[in-house]
């Protein structure tokens, strides 16, 4: 399985054409290792106005969402699982006030 296509710098690298290795910016190919892969970060969507539907149900009931930001507040925490490899996960970093 590739990791180029879950990967946050191959998102980036759509959108800026811009990337830390050649790789994540040739779109014709796709790596099953890397020394630099990040999960992509989540996205931040909001419910499109006028739809009050509920924004989470099932989905041929859903409301339809559109893209509100990315989150920016996390950070990555790898995690052991299940003794079979580790998993990245985007935590949110809480900032003491």
């Amino acid at each position: 399985m590739s990791l180029c296509w879950r990967c946050e710098h191959r998102a980036v690298g759509h959108e800026t054409e811009r990337g830390p290795r050649y790789e994540c910016t040739d779109f014709t190919t796709s790596k099953i290792a890397c020394y630099c892969y990040q999960p992509v970060k989540p996205v931040l969507l909001k419910r499109l106005k006028g739809d009050d539907r509920p924004q989470f149900g099932p989905w041929m009931f859903s409301a339809r969402s559109q893209f509100a930001g990315i989150c920016e507040d996390v950070h990555l925490v790898a995690k052991d699982y299940k003794r079979k490899g580790k998993a990245l996960f985007w935590e949110r970093t809480i900032n003491p006030t």
